[in-house]
């Protein structure tokens, strides 16, 4: 590698500075969402059987964790559970209308903040970019949950 810096530090510190801007973004219109809190909504959003069990994985984090997450978004009125119709025992994330209302205006947030990081870069490297982070992503042997589930758009 021609760089001082493993590619696993320089992944790693620029996830730390856009999660940091991302939240500082999501501050100055008053709401205080973490990144993962983000992801959850968009994930609980584009699914519409997601249990606390399937973020966990997908996080690969203790459940614990991602219950007082959810708790979080339940607490903020983002999120409900509800029962799965067919396993009592199961929990279904749903959002509610202040959760989709707030999602829509965190994604603008957050397409912004891509514009802004992106300027500067050509399209040609923006390419090589994905191509590269694609790559890396396949290289690690895990799978995104996203890949994994069926998409069931709301």
């Amino acid at each position: 590698m021609s760089t001082e810096k493993s590619i696993t530090y320089l992944l790693g510190q620029t996830f730390n500075l856009i999660r940091l801007k991302l939240k500082e973004n999501f501050k100055e219109i008053n709401i205080d969402m973490t990144l993962e809190q983000y992801v959850m909504l968009n994930l609980i959003n584009l699914k519409d059987d997601l249990t606390q069990q399937d973020l966990a994985n997908h996080f690969q984090k203790d459940k614990s964790l991602i219950l007082r997450h959810v708790n979080t978004l339940i607490n903020d009125s983002y999120v409900d559970r509800k029962t799965d119709d067919t396993d009592k025992r199961k929990k279904i994330l749903i959002l509610t209308p202040k959760g989709k209302e707030v999602l829509l205006l965190l994604k603008n947030i957050a397409g912004k903040l891509s514009d802004d990081l992106m300027v500067g870069v050509t399209e040609k490297e923006k390419e090589v970019f994905e191509s590269v982070i694609v790559k890396i992503q396949n290289n690690t042997g895990q799978v995104d949950l996203l890949d994994t589930m069926k998409v069931c758009k709301k």
